[in-house]
């Protein structure tokens, strides 16, 4: 270090120097100006930066490991780092600043008198040290859902100690610099090892508290399931899910004669109350196909962001919100954070559908949430995309599998479903009803005709036209327009109720008709629930019960003859069940876990911009 003009700052550097602050390039970068004037504001911002680069190197390399799908493009790599470590040393730098003015407020209350300046910025350095372990710790462990393998968590708390102690350490010499002057040098060296030892000691302490050591394990993305059997059973199950009529609608049609089909459905099986969380549809009706909750099966909304510049989408993880956070705040100077469509891109674990695949057991899905991209069967795949496709055309992306089938649905819906179709459908609604009704004609018409021909075990479709008719786009003060759209609900569940008695009368003497229904958007009752209607052989008559939205994966499996697996929260509703029934004697053992799906071959779509486009057109993005 070179000597200064004045001789006090060179006897000031000199005993900083005797007491060790001095011997390594950290400490002389930070303490090079001391007893210089504005020496507290220039070792801020040189430690600010410091810290900001130091923080945005691991958070870098979580991000890539941690997000789905994978991070893997350079460009996409750099410009998170870029991001990153802007906004890390912002962060760093109202920390140090922060600490250089507690300095300095001391050192002038305190004078010459007072305690050793290098006691004082030791204390300073590890409480903030204490704070941000206290921080990640519990941000980690209040946000990470399932728990992780052993190497994740030790490496997740070797993170928090390193990055803790080396912010506190860089605080500490900011703070030391506020409060050395000098004719006040520090009175005694650099920390003792003992010292140190004691800080290390109670950081870890802290972080071992928060860390969520004790829960299950989360299995990788594409792993094996370990091997099972499966409980033969003769006949098939239907699952019918219908968004947007929940528990108080159902009974408030059957009270009018209204859904003469499912009421006779419940009255011949078994109702179920099922509690709801507060979500958005794609996140509730992922969790009932997967029987985990969207903060670990991972699609929680409608979109997702894309940072500028950043073609690989962010998932939603305690590693991410913050950053999309932050860059939200700083636009316009990073740019506008995009969004593109939630999908099976985004979805960690596997379906029912995708469980049964594991045995070679065929399945017709039809517009369930995240089945895009369709890319693998057995059976038939139509996408939450296959009608958006139909509607604009052009090439399709794997919105139907097996591609052959997009031929095929091309034709029939040029000829019924297409506006001004020559064939239309009987009865639709008029053309301001929008097109809630159309989509759900034709995803019934694709679940009818795999369900007659008889050969899928599972026959599972989503139908979102009744959330679309209770949410409407227009205004609350609109009460004539209102009533009329109520109408028209009303005939739509009707006509959605006798293509149920069809597809009833389609069934065989083994087959189950599951029908689950879902308050939707519309309704905003906070004692509304959702419902689920079993019926068929060795389901009781007139049985009721209540359960979660979480125990309808592990009912479906047990209709199935699947094991359950230990890892999901929910239960089959083994009270629908009497006790002569196979589905309460016979279940093949639970397994650990059916893994994670992998993931898909391709993310990126350029059909992405259309879908978020026709989904803010239906109201799921305001």
């Amino acid at each position: 270090m070179e000597t200064g003009a004045d001789p006090s700052l060179d006897s000031l550097r000199e005993a900083l120097r005797d007491r060790g602050y001095l011997d390594n390039r950290l400490d002389r970068l930070i303490l090079s100006s001391a007893g210089s004037p504005h020496a507290w504001l220039r070792g801020a911002l040189k430690a600010g930066l410091a810290a900001g680069v130091f923080l945005a190197f691991p958070l870098l390399l979580i991000l890539i490991v941690q997000n789905s799908p994978p991070i893997t493009a350079p460009r996409d790599i750099l410009l998170l780092g870029t991001y990153l470590a802007i906004l890390c040393c912002l962060l760093t730098l109202l920390v140090e600043l922060a600490a250089a003015g507690v300095g300095r407020i001391i050192s002038m209350g305190l004078g010459r008198r007072g305690p050793d300046p290098g006691k004082l910025a030791w204390g300073i350095g590890s409480v903030t040290a204490l704070s941000f372990a206290l921080y990640l710790s519990l941000w980690w462990g209040g946000r990470e859902e399932g728990g992780r393998a052993l190497g994740t968590r030790v490496a997740v708390l070797t993170f928090i100690l390193v990055i803790s102690l080396g912010i506190g350490r860089l605080t500490s010499l900011t703070a030391l610099l506020s409060l050395v002057k000098v004719d006040r040098p520090p009175h005694r060296a650099t920390p003792a090892r003992r010292r140190r030892i004691l800080l290390l000691g109670i950081l870890l302490v802290v972080s071992v508290l928060a860390v969520p050591w004790m829960k299950s394990r989360v299995p990788e993305r594409g792993a094996n399931p370990p091997g099972f059997s499966v409980t033969p059973r003769a006949g098939r199950v239907l699952w019918i899910g219908i968004d947007g009529l929940g528990g108080n609608l159902l009974r408030g049609l059957e009270s009018e004669g209204h859904l003469t089909q499912l009421s006779d459905l419940a009255k011949r099986g078994c109702q179920a109350r099922l509690s709801l969380p507060p979500a958005d549809p794609p996140a509730l009706w992922v969790s009932a196909a997967t029987g985990f909750p969207p903060r670990r099966h991972g699609v929680s909304g409608v979109e997702t962001a894309v940072l500028p510049g950043v073609a690989t989408p962010l998932a939603e993880s305690p590693w991410t919100q913050p950053l999309v956070r932050a860059a939200s705040l700083l636009n316009p100077w990073v740019g506008r954070v995009g969004e593109v469509p939630r999908s099976g891109i985004h979805r960690r674990d596997k379906a029912i559908w995708e469980i049964l695949a594991a045995k070679g057991f065929p399945s017709a899905v039809v517009n369930w949430w995240a089945t895009w991209p369709a890319e693998e069967g057995p059976g038939i795949r139509i996408s939450e995309r296959a009608f958006f496709r139909l509607e604009s055309g052009g090439a399709p992306d794997r919105e139907v599998f097996p591609p052959e089938e997009m031929t095929q649905l091309q034709a029939e819906f040029l000829r019924h479903f297409a506006p001004g179709a020559p064939a239309g459908p009987d009865a639709r609604l008029p053309a301001e009803a929008g097109e809630g009704p159309i989509m759900d004609e034709f995803h019934m018409t694709q679940a009818g005709k795999a369900w007659k021909e008889g050969r899928w075990p599972l026959v599972a479709v989503y139908l979102n036209g009744p959330d679309l008719l209770a949410r409407p786009p227009v205004s609350p003060a609109d009460r004539a327009g209102r009533i009329i759209r109520d109408g028209w609900l009303v005939d739509h569940l009707d006509r959605l109720d006798g293509k149920i008695a069809d597809l009833f009368q389609a069934a065989g003497e083994n087959d189950m008709i599951v029908v689950e229904g879902d308050p939707g958007r519309g309704d905003s009752s906070e004692d509304d629930s959702g419902f689920l209607v079993l019926a068929g052989p060795g389901i009781g008559a007139g049985l009721s019960t209540s359960g979660q939205l979480l125990d309808v994966a592990p009912t479906l499996l047990r209709l199935l003859g699947f094991p359950l697996s230990k890892e999901m929260q929910g239960r089959p509703l083994l009270q629908c069940f009497p006790p002569d029934s196979p589905f309460a004697r016979d279940s093949p053992a639970a397994v650990a876990t059916y893994g994670q799906r992998p993931q898909p071959s391709r993310t990126a779509s350029e059909f992405d911009p259309e879908v978020l486009q026709k989904l803010r057109s239906l109201g799921y993005i305001r």
